[in-house]
């Protein structure tokens, strides 16, 4: 059991190469001419994958960051065209996150160099212990969520 803590620095280094590699092919390959960070991506990309509609206060709690820090992102990614803020008819106090035509496009293109990185990294590896691997992550994050 004393080797447990090894593989938790193990699980962070292999994230961290993880995320370098996928902002440097993306550095590499885009063709989007505007460059997002990872925290502008993350949320623009929970803004594309919300079904019901995305009001900005629920945004921190959902990034599990500070308020004022995903204002910033907010600002940030309006500034380049990507989300637009669209006051609530009902609530003038709410404001509604939307997907601009380049936000969408900036997360296809994104989306695109993840499958292909994707498909690199499980080169090598079987199809079951992909499958196993991937229901160990999933527990992990829902174990981790509960925390």
């Amino acid at each position: 059991m004393k080797e447990n803590h090894h593989d938790f620095f193990e699980i962070r280094y292999l994230i961290r190469d993880l995320f370098h590699l996928f902002m440097k092919r993306i550095e590499q390959q885009t063709v989007e001419p505007v460059k997002i960070t990872h925290e502008q991506f993350a949320l623009l990309f929970a803004i594309s994958n919300r079904k019901e509609e995305v009001i900005q206060q629920d945004m921190a709690e959902m990034m599990k960051k500070d308020k004022s820090v995903v204002l910033r992102i907010i600002d940030s990614l309006e500034e380049k065209d990507l989300i637009r803020r669209v006051v609530d008819k009902k609530d003038r106090r709410k404001n509604c996150l939307m997907i601009t035509k380049a936000g969408a496009r900036v997360i296809s293109n994104y989306q695109e160099i993840g499958k292909q990185l994707v498909e690199e990294i499980h080169q090598g590896i079987d199809e079951e212990d992909l499958k196993v691997f991937y229901k160990v992550i999933k527990q992990l994050t829902e174990n981790t969520n509960r925390l």
